[in-house]
């Protein structure tokens, strides 16, 4: 998820209370989940203000993390961090040569080999094997599930240009 008018990718989400000394469930959206932590910092947003998140603690429970935020005490202080967004801001990321991030990939306009328009990527799909992009030409057709198999079905991609070319007919 992004906001582009800062720029920022939401990478994970603060959740209700946890407990009465001030924890909070936290779930991460990072495809590793523990990675969340390794970026530094964390930011939030509240009433449009942007504040570094400070985590001091964090335990694994089940699917989600109970994390600990500096200076947060008691249950009722956990309350105002309920259901905030974490982001960070793109340029944290650091990205090898060809690697993309889903948000760089949403809304990518998809030709095919035969410079055919296909449609524009609409949402991507994490499978076990590789990730489908799915595709809509307009708010009346059906949509077109595309394996993400560089080199073989992903011809080029550019992020930049926000075009794709597919080997793939409709």
């Amino acid at each position: 998820m992004i906001n582009k008018n800062f720029n920022q990718i939401i990478i994970g989400k603060i959740c209700a209370p946890y407990g009465i000394l001030g924890w909070n469930k936290m779930f991460s959206f990072t495809e590793n989940k523990k990675s969340i932590f390794t970026y530094n910092p964390l930011f939030y947003s509240k009433k449009n203000i942007i504040y570094v998140l400070k985590i001091i603690q964090w335990k694994i429970i089940k699917n989600y993390f109970l994390i600990k935020i500096k200076n947060v005490n008691n249950r009722n202080t956990a309350y105002l961090f309920q259901n905030i967004d974490i982001f960070i801001y793109s340029k944290q990321i650091k990205k090898k040569k060809n690697e993309y991030l889903w948000n760089e990939i949403i809304s990518c306009k998809i030709f095919n080999i035969n410079k055919n328009f296909l449609g524009k990527v609409i949402n991507i799909i994490r499978t076990y094997s590789n990730d489908i992009l799915v595709i809509k030409k307009n708010d009346y057709t059906k949509e077109i599930l595309i394996p993400f198999v560089k080199n073989i079905i992903i011809k080029k991609v550019n992020v930049k240009k926000k075009i794709m070319l597919v080997d793939w007919r409709e």
